[in-house]
């Protein structure tokens, strides 16, 4: 199965690379149509997720919410594999970090930082493209895919451009292997932890919600700055990533500062474009234990 995955993957990311932009986006629709008309793909997760995260929000607006959800998972989708064979040329056209000279001067004083990125918007051309803009070697920590063989596979388009990824589990290693370089490390860091128990919780679009507590730890004890990355749609296949500085001395803050700041930036964003968040993984399925607490 997995040989036969990887196989859909290569075709498809072959085909991908000649389809003019135009056709990508008619494809798209195509799709849309399909996921929700037709599969209602996690339908019931995607408007629960949706439900719980604005109760405020009337029937009406929440069915609003998710066609405009499917929509942009349709673009993305199909953005993913012609991203895999897309040129440089076209990837700087289409996809810019507005700000990124708000960096330079860490570089310049040869000091390291922390990105944290989200689910929002087109995050897969984020990591294509990072490292065509900044001047810190930019390092992806990822969570690595099930089935190897598509990790490998995506992996190797993801690094065409010298980024290097590093898989959560070798983190420390990579800390202090470039320790002495200036290195961005970028988490894409609101997924759901599977380490519960040090999870850190805190109240996110109107829930308990568990955060992966490593990047929090990682930030204090390395006291690089850290940084949030805002992805947004400026039209049909065109992007702008703007950073804003999130902590600039992080070892002098408290366990779960860093998660906090973090998860009230993510929710300003998304509450100002919510359709065009991750809402098909069932981000609130894991529950706290009684004895933690919630900030």
């Amino acid at each position: 199965m997995h040989r036969f995955q990887h196989l859909i993957f290569k075709g498809l990311s072959f085909v991908f690379r000649y389809f003019p932009f135009p056709v990508l986006y008619v494809l798209s629709d195509f799709l849309y149509f399909l996921l929700y008309t037709i599969f209602k793909y996690r339908y019931k997760i995607i408007s629960d997720n949706l439900l719980r995260s604005f109760p405020e929000k009337t029937e009406k607006e929440i069915l609003h919410l998710v066609k405009a959800f499917y929509r942009n998972f349709s673009d993305i989708l199909v953005e993913t594999f012609k991203g895999l064979g897309i040129s440089q040329k076209a990837i700087l056209k289409r996809y810019q970090f507005i700000n990124a000279e708000l960096l330079t001067q860490d570089f310049q004083q040869n000091q390291p930082i922390i990105i944290l990125a989200s689910h929002h918007t087109n995050w897969e051309w984020a990591v294509l493209s990072v490292n065509l803009w900044l001047k810190h070697q930019v390092v992806g920590i990822y969570k690595p895919l099930k089935n190897k063989k598509a990790n490998t596979f995506f992996n190797e388009h993801r690094q065409k451009w010298d980024l290097e990824l590093v898989s959560m589990s070798k983190t420390a290693r990579a800390l202090v292997k470039k320790r002495d370089i200036p290195a961005a490390y970028v988490f894409i860091a609101d997924q759901t932890p599977s380490d519960i128990k040090n999870a850190h919780w805190v109240n996110f679009l109107n829930q308990e919600t568990a955060f992966h507590h490593g990047m929090d730890k990682i930030a204090r004890r390395t006291n690089y700055p850290v940084y949030l990355a805002d992805i947004k749609r400026v039209k049909r296949g065109f992007y702008e990533v703007t950073f804003s500085l999130l902590c600039k001395e992080p070892g002098k803050t408290k366990e779960a500062d860093i998660t906090k700041q973090y998860a009230q930036a993510l929710e300003k964003i998304i509450q100002k474009d919510p359709a065009n968040w991750l809402w098909s993984h069932r981000r609130w399925k894991r529950k706290r234990e009684k004895k933690e607490t919630v900030e």
